[in-house]
């Protein structure tokens, strides 16, 4: 991995632990919480239960009281009676209540409450019980059902049996009922347990996948940053040679400025051939940059293929005579409209062309045809030359590639900067459409552009196009005639 990355694949791999550390702990914190309440919920129905089983059998308060064996509280619920104040009026199972702040629980009749017994925690639940000082009537929890027989009242005669009136200053006595939560604290242990080791694994699972995933998705990005320092290298290396031209017959040109002009006519015309190089170049790579970007501006219209090839054809034809190349045109009527930027088609089929001439042999020929296929309208660009080796195909749609065949040594020349097909191929992809080459049985290499069919062309498209085809016509006629 190129080390710019490497610290890349390290930031996306801690925020990845981040999160998953985030939602681990929440989820943790969410299911430790629904059991803890679920536990202690356990916990007030049974106390509730108690106390409703004390209501209808008071002589549950009397359990302990004499035996020599004391009914530890962990066994089962526990039994108070308290006054208001806290202070504890009966103790049936002779529990040891130092700290246990049993005000608090009689402060809230009816609600569960925790508190601490012994460095454990235990559940509380305080029931008001009626003596000759309440005023107020009894409240008991909505869930306690009492029958009329056997009502707190008689509950509460049986607790003044015991303790007597209350002291004075105590406006009435409560029943609190406990039960210890250490069997539930366990479970919430070993439920803590059981998180903490789960949170583990799964952070060791996400740092395994994220190191995985971070990876695989830098891979594009990691072969774009290649391509873009072997773009930058190749482009370099091509501006360097017209420059080196241009600074050496400048040079030339200042160690004889006494001459005229004139006497250095072909260095002039050297400096002026690679300046036109070089901006053909900087508009072939500010073409490539935009179109990676997505900032190629197209002006999208109605454009009939074989009226655009033809044209082409005549356009280019006296550059193929010149080399004594057989240029043709081939197109058919149902040949169809394409919705494309028309001086950016034809750019890629000039691109085409230039390159067919170029790798063509003198004799040879070069044949650009338009004709309709499943939908689509299909251009081509056929030449006759020494062809492409198969394994080089592939590639040859890479920028600043130039493959190493025949088809330079059949053209006499270097070639170009080897920009052409990579500009053919973003711009037909900017049309939504395909741009590939193949070689034919009989021999030569074939470019192909497949680009969506317009369904019917507009009036006002036909009407716009009948001056230029009348003209063509024209042209044609004269042509035969002469």
């Amino acid at each position: 991995m190129n080390p710019v990355f490497g610290p890349i694949r390290g930031r996306l791999v801690a925020w990845t632990m981040l999160v998953v550390g985030l939602i681990l702990a929440l989820a943790g914190v969410a299911v430790y919480g629904a059991m803890s309440a679920t536990l202690v919920g356990q916990v007030d129905r049974f106390l509730i239960t108690r106390v409703d089983q004390a209501m209808r059998d008071p002589r549950m308060l009397l359990v302990g009281l004499g035996d020599p064996e004391i009914v530890r509280y962990r066994a089962g619920a526990f039994f108070l009676v308290v006054a208001d104040d806290g202070r504890v009026l009966l103790n049936p199972q002779r529990i040891d209540t130092s700290g246990l702040e049993l005000a608090t629980a009689v402060g809230v009749p009816g609600q569960g409450v925790t508190a601490e017994l012994g460095g454990e925690e235990v559940r509380l639940l305080a029931v008001p019980l009626p003596t000759e000082r309440v005023a107020a009537p009894m409240r008991l929890p909505r869930k306690i059902i009492v029958p009329a027989e056997h009502s707190a009242a008689k509950l509460g005669e049986v607790v003044k049996a015991r303790i007597g009136a209350p002291p004075f200053g105590i406006d009435g006595v409560a029943l609190v009922v406990g039960q210890s939560l250490a069997s539930e604290r366990r479970a919430l242990e070993l439920l803590f347990t059981v998180l903490g080791a789960t949170a583990l694994v799964g952070l060791a699972l996400a740092f395994c996948g994220a190191w995985f995933l971070a990876g695989r998705a830098l891979i594009p990005i990691q072969l774009a940053f290649k391509r873009q320092q072997q773009f930058t290298a190749d482009a370099s290396h091509e501006l360097r040679t017209p420059l080196t031209v241009i600074k050496s017959a400048t040079d030339l040109l200042d160690r004889h400025r006494e001459e005229p002009l004139s006497a250095n006519a072909d260095l002039l015309d050297d400096v002026r051939s690679e300046i036109v190089r070089l901006q053909r170049l900087t508009n072939d790579l500010l073409t490539l940059a935009r179109s990676d970007n997505g900032s190629l501006e197209l002006a999208m219209a109605e454009v009939g293929v074989a009226p655009l090839v033809e044209d082409l054809a005549r356009q280019v034809d006296p550059l193929a005579r010149e080399r004594g190349i057989d240029l043709r045109a081939q197109t058919e009527p149902d040949a169809g409209f394409v919705e494309a930027d028309p001086d950016r088609l034809r750019q890629v089929l000039l691109i085409l062309a230039d390159n067919a001439l170029a790798h063509t042999p003198r004799g040879g020929r070069v044949t650009m045809r338009a004709r309709s296929d499943d939908g689509h309208s299909i251009l081509e660009v056929a030449d006759t030359g020494p062809g492409i080796p198969k394994e080089q195909i592939a590639r040859v749609f890479e920028r600043f590639y130039r493959a190493e065949s025949a088809r330079h040594r059949a053209s006499g020349d270097g070639g170009g900067a080897g920009l052409g097909l990579a500009i053919a191929r973003s711009l037909v992809d900017a049309h939504k459409g395909e741009l590939t080459l193949f070689i034919p049985p009989e021999g030569g290499t074939v470019a192909r552009i497949r680009l969506p069919r317009v369904g019917a062309r507009s009036v006002t498209t036909w009407i716009e196009e009948l001056p230029a085809r009348v003209s063509r016509l024209a042209r044609g006629h004269g042509t035969g005639a002469g």
